[in-house]
């Protein structure tokens, strides 16, 4: 049996994640950590499992074999090492981390002997649209890039955590590291550069295209999501993945699709 807690347990994506661990026949869910400002702490969420205040993730990781945390970016530079101290293994589908924090993560994981699974996308899609932007831009590392992401109106970063993921494998595999975020005013001819545009408005979900364009043809990649179980699906096969492994390294969500 996998025991889970979640991290960010009332959020949109961590609710969900906590109804369909519920639903799976391998796995339970042990504790659900919520922040001490939402009037959820001390409450019981679910049948037999009582929401938590951050001071409560340290008895809750020992009890789990997985903690998902799906909070924000300076949660979880707290909740980590938390959880890594006890020996609990990751799965993380926060946006935002800086480089610094994931080497961090990299060198706890390590240290500690756990598992870890980092994504800024648990969309089993949104994965294979990362692997087709990498063959595209390795295929056609001449033809110019624009990359535009659409979300709804309260979402708090931009661009996305999945156009940056975007960004950085194209620019590994073209050379080209000069990014434009918009474009306003007598900007001249375009340079070699990768465009970045972000849209927020009403309930979009998540929508990301990547255009490559030549002088005589463009291919335009397009992911859609149409709801947000298709994050909380990937996250299940994420935690099932990283379960059972003690190896001390970091891993993707390429490695779980076998991608």
């Amino acid at each position: 049996m996998i025991d889970v807690t979640v991290a960010g347990a009332t959020g949109k994506l961590g609710s969900m994640v906590c109804s369909l661990v519920r639903e799976q026949e391998d796995m339970r869910l042990v504790g659900a950590i919520v922040s001490a400002e939402g009037g959820k702490a001390g409450t019981e969420l679910y049948p037999g499992v009582m929401a938590a205040g951050p001071e409560g993730l340290e008895e809750a990781c020992r009890r789990s074999t997985v903690l998902v945390d799906v909070t924000s970016a300076a949660a979880v530079e707290r909740n980590l090492p938390v959880a890594l101290s006890s020996g609990t293994n990751l799965v993380v589908g926060t946006t935002g981390l800086s480089s610094e924090t994931l080497d961090r993560i990299g060198e706890m994981v390590g240290r500690n002997g756990s598992s870890a699974l980092i994504t800024p996308n648990f969309s089993i899609g949104v994965n294979v649209f990362w692997k087709a932007c990498q063959m595209l831009a390795r295929a056609l590392p001449e033809y110019e890039v624009e990359v535009i992401e659409m979300h709804h109106d309260r979402k708090k970063d931009a661009p996305s955590g999945t156009a940056v993921k975007a960004v950085q494998i194209i620019s590994a595999e073209t050379g080209v590291d000069r990014l434009v975020h918009g474009r306003e005013g007598m900007v001249g001819a375009r340079g070699r550069e990768i465009g970045v545009h972000a849209i927020r408005a009403g309930d979009i979900v998540g929508e990301h295209t990547v255009m490559f364009a030549g002088n005589r043809e463009r291919i335009e990649l397009t992911h859609r999501a149409h709801s947000r179980m298709a994050f909380a699906e990937g996250c299940i096969a994420a935690i099932r993945w990283v379960a059972p492994r003690k190896d001390g390294k970091v891993h993707g969500m390429d490695e779980v699709l076998g991608i």
